[in-house]
């Protein structure tokens, strides 16, 4: 592998953060985050009563449940296509900037994992609710962040709780 190459996975890892949080936002037409996703408020209301359907309350809505899945693994696949766009953006750049074998630049970004070039080490066997549970517990230490876009919140409140090495 280049000396160059790790380097710059490190400084790929500061920049893809921002852009893998907000990946939706490249969708034609979409101009701000706000547009695109709800207040952090309005996805605690409905992964609240999520997870009190998990404990077994057998009054809470359906609609609900699916409500707070649908986003959460929205935002959970979004971060993580973003990252590998983004790192493969990113492995182009890198290749034309510094005369690099392409090959080995794009094989060495492929084998980076989405969610370490994202800063978001969860255990591998994490599932909605251990995610649900962190955002939740990231929004109840920071409410001041209950009007701000969900997508943003989210990503903020993953890092938080499962940090990289």
């Amino acid at each position: 592998m280049s000396p160059i190459i790790q380097p710059m996975i490190l400084r790929l890892q500061n920049l893809l953060a921002p852009v893998a949080a907000c990946a939706a936002l490249a969708a034609p037409g979409a101009t701000r985050a706000q547009d695109l996703s709800p207040p952090a408020s309005e996805w605690r209301s409905y992964c609240q009563t999520y997870l009190k359907a998990l404990d077994g309350d057998t009054t809470a809505s359906d609609l609900d449940v699916t409500y707070c899945l649908g986003v959460t693994k929205g935002l959970l696949n979004g971060m993580r296509v973003g990252s590998q766009i983004g790192a493969l953006s990113f492995a182009s750049r890198v290749a034309v900037q510094y005369k690099l074998d392409p090959d080995e630049v794009f094989q060495l970004f492929q084998t980076q994992e989405p969610s370490r070039l994202l800063g978001i080490c969860s255990p591998a066997a994490s599932a909605a609710p251990e995610y649900v549970r962190a955002v939740l517990a990231h929004l109840e230490k920071n409410p001041g962040n209950l009007q701000r876009p969900i997508a943003e919140v989210f990503y903020e409140g993953l890092q938080a709780s499962f940090p990289c090495d």
